[in-house]
């Protein structure tokens, strides 16, 4: 269970620059995993039922070697296997399958394999539960020690030969114990018959149901999915590092050894009583959108699920079978994780405009645990609708308070949002008395911020990438590009400003001075991050701009003249490269740019293999003499400056940086606020030029000298995380 755990976000972390950095490719690592579990725990029941202890025993040797010869041969650089022409999704699994498929499975077959033997030699009424609560223990003490051990300490290619060692050590210990089983099927069961004595338990346990089953698999992809859906919700605008990956992940374990431990069993009830006030905080957010302060939303989502995840695992291991039926309850809830996972990670993305799966998994608790509550009888009139409001309310109104002091101490963007919602839950949790009403009345509100009071759009639509909406605010004369929650371009609807650079590419913003200081001509640039096309603005008659972009759906919006025109307004038409920037950039010649704009966030995500010091390295080398790199780090939550500064001293150059604030003329014709990190060859700027940056705010960097850079072995940005960011 370690090393399947500690594999999960290794993976994720090699496969994550192939396709941009985007949250994406987590929930589809987590489908993937989740679906090689259910064929791992499908191997386990049929080599119990079916072969029996020494058959299977033999062929679980022979499936320890194959795997460990397939991790031998299994390719080094996970970009060699990057195909364009699949969709990612499918482009992404295929890769995984490559990789660390085999491995992955054998892995995956050790819980109810042991489970079943370690049974069958105690005999009659031996409990093998506690093998299921020990093994997600040790998954939970890998995504532990992954983010704050592991990653730290060793680069990727030291994990990758340490995971080996371990999986190698991992065979050795299978061998010895399929070689006990192989003893004990000999002994138990006849030669002839070598699933009797299996088969004879199943057929003396109590039968169970479809509705039984139905149950098992409810109960089990409801909590898969949330865990998919509340990391994308996070990491949409944080960043999509294994740090944030891992806590939900490792709260999604610990709530199975709680459920399937005797001791933490006691804790379910509470669970239970606590789960619809948790619920309730855990949509307030998305109902109010952008502008949360990061650290009480990081606490809310983070406890909110493991209180919610809690009682779903605890009514599913409190109608646990007996021992006899323990593969086939252990494959059901695999197959629950594998429908949650891959609703999140593979069919939402495709079937869904946007993040509706979020608002649906959370009333899909809320049903579980009310369909599955006993009903009860508080008397007549209004006081069954109440029933229980103090409990419900208490821990709601404690947090919701927290909340709305922080909102309003903070000034949020999302205040007034943020205060509304908190309302409608809290009056939603005073009426909740009967469970079922509680839940049709949650399903109401969420379908209500889901689909009638979302913010009208002029397009909207969503891929692998992310969701990408064109909007015209009310009382703004202007488009606005939007991914996630985090603007991406702006062009006034007035046709005397419209081929003015808006937003973070102001003329008198940092952008502007970047363009003053390459007046010759003609100019060859190049722009990582499309958005809606407004450096485009800059171009003269002869220019040359090539934009690299690798969501198809920026690229379809921008050459849209429905929404924007900078594209077709520009003196010359750019070009557009599709794909991720630092593949891309692979294949063109040294030399070939006069300036290169690195702007390529993902929402408020960062895409951190486009700034470590190995991808700036290969930027600047595509620098002509006198070439300058321009690097947008606008971000809510982050101050990057530092560790792209570095990177860039390690390197050789000089950089300065510009928090450029609006004025309010300027603020009313669309700019917004925005920092910028210029970098240069030493011997490419003069002193005059050095003189007219500084007059224009750009300055050195404050703390550069002390920070570490991102490399591409470690790309730790949490601890450029600005917690009161919103």
């Amino acid at each position: 269970a370690f090393l399947l755990f500690s594999v999960e976000p290794l993976v994720g972390r090699l496969a994550l620059p192939v396709f941009g950095g985007t949250p994406a490719v987590w929930a589809t690592v987590l489908a993937f995993f989740q679906c090689v579990l259910l064929l791992g725990y499908l191997y386990g029941h049929l080599s119990v039922t079916r072969l029996g202890m020494w058959r299977g025993a033999a062929v679980h040797v022979a499936l320890v070697g194959a795997a460990a010869l397939a991790l031998l041969a299994a390719p080094t650089r996970v970009a060699d296997l990057r195909d364009p022409t699949l969709p990612p999704v499918i482009n992404l699994l295929g890769i995984l399958a490559a990789t660390i498929g085999l491995p992955a499975f054998t892995l995956t077959t050790t819980t109810p394999l042991l489970s079943a033997w370690w049974a069958a030699r105690r005999g009659a009424g031996a409990d093998a539960y506690w093998f299921y609560a020990l093994s997600n223990a040790g998954s939970f003490a890998a995504l532990l020690a992954y983010p704050f051990v592991l990653e730290p300490a060793l680069g990727l290619g030291a994990q990758r030969g340490a995971w080996a060692i371990g999986f190698a050590a991992l065979g050795l210990l299978l061998a010895g114990c399929s070689v006990q089983a192989w003893r004990t099927g000999k002994r138990v069961a006849p030669a002839a018959t070598p699933s009797a004595d299996v088969r004879t338990r199943i057929k003396e346990g109590s039968p169970i149901h479809l509705a039984r089953r139905l149950r098992w698999l409810g109960l089990a992809a409801i909590p898969a999915g949330l865990l998919s859906a509340v990391t994308n919700q996070i990491t949409t605008d944080l960043v999509a590092a294994p740090l944030l990956w891992i806590v939900p992940l490792a709260i999604y374990l610990a709530t199975f050894v709680v459920a399937f431990s005797v001791r933490g069993r006691r804790v379910i009830p509470a669970a239970i009583a606590l789960a619809p006030a948790m619920a309730t905080l855990l949509w307030v957010p998305f109902g109010s959108a952008a502008g949360w302060p990061v650290a009480p939303l990081l606490v809310v989502e983070f406890v909110g699920f493991a209180v919610v995840a809690t009682a779903l695992h605890g009514r599913l291991a409190l109608d646990r079978p007996e021992p006899a039926r323990l593969t086939e309850f252990y494959l059901v809830i695999s197959a629950g994780g594998v429908l949650g996972g891959s609703f999140v990670g593979i069919l939402a993305p495709s079937i869904f405009p946007v993040v509706w799966e979020y608002p649906i998994l959370i009333a899909g608790a809320v049903a579980a645990l009310a369909f599955g509550a006993r009903p009860r009888s508080t008397g007549r009139g209004f006081a069954p609708i109440i029933a229980g409001a103090r409990v419900r309310l208490a821990p709601y109104l404690v947090v919701g308070g927290l909340l709305a002091a922080l909102l309003v101490a903070g000034g949020s963007t999302a205040t007034e949002a943020g205060l509304r919602w908190l309302a409608v839950g809290g009056l939603i949790l005073f009426v909740g008395g009967p469970p079922r009403f509680f839940a049709v009345t949650t399903t109401v509100v969420l379908a209500m911020a889901t689909f009638v009071l979302a913010p009208p759009a002029v397009f909207r639509d969503r891929d692998f990438f992310g969701v990408v909406s064109v909007v015209r605010p009310a009382g703004e004369a202007a488009t606005v590009l939007t991914n996630g929650t985090t603007v991406h371009g702006r062009q006034s609807l007035d046709p005397a400003l419209r081929r003015e650079p808006a937003s973070y590419y102001a003329k008198a913003g940092p952008l502007g001075d970047v363009f003053v200081l390459l007046e010759s001509g003609p100019r060859s640039i190049g722009a990582v991050g499309l958005g809606a096309g407004t450096i485009a603005t800059y171009l003269r008659p002869g220019d040359a701009l090539t934009f690299y972009e690798i969501d198809p759906l920026v690229a379809q919006v921008a050459s849209d003249t429905r929404y924007f025109t900078y594209l077709a307004d520009a003196a010359e038409r750019p070009s557009i490269v599709l794909g991720d920037a630092r593949l891309s950039l692979a294949e063109v010649a040294p030399g070939s740019f006069d300036l290169l704009v690195l702007d390529a966030f993902s929402s408020d995500a960062i895409p951190t293999h486009l700034l470590t010091v190995e991808a700036l390295a290969e930027d600047v080398a595509l620098l002509r003499p006198g070439g300058l790199v321009a690097v947008h780090l606008s971000n809510r939550y982050y101050d990057l400056s530092p560790a792209v500064a570095a990177a860039f001293d390690r390197l050789g150059l000089d950089a300065l940086h510009r928090a450029y604030v609006p004025t309010e003329e300027e603020l009313r014709a669309g700019a917004s606020p925005a920092r910028w990190l210029l970098a240069w060859r030493p011997s490419d700027i003069g002193e005059g030029t050095l003189a007219w940056l500084a007059t224009k705010g750009w300055t050195a960097v404050p703390g550069a000298s002390s920070a570490e850079p991102l490399t591409d072995d470690h790309a730790d940005v949490l601890r450029f995380l600005t917690l009161g960011g919103s």
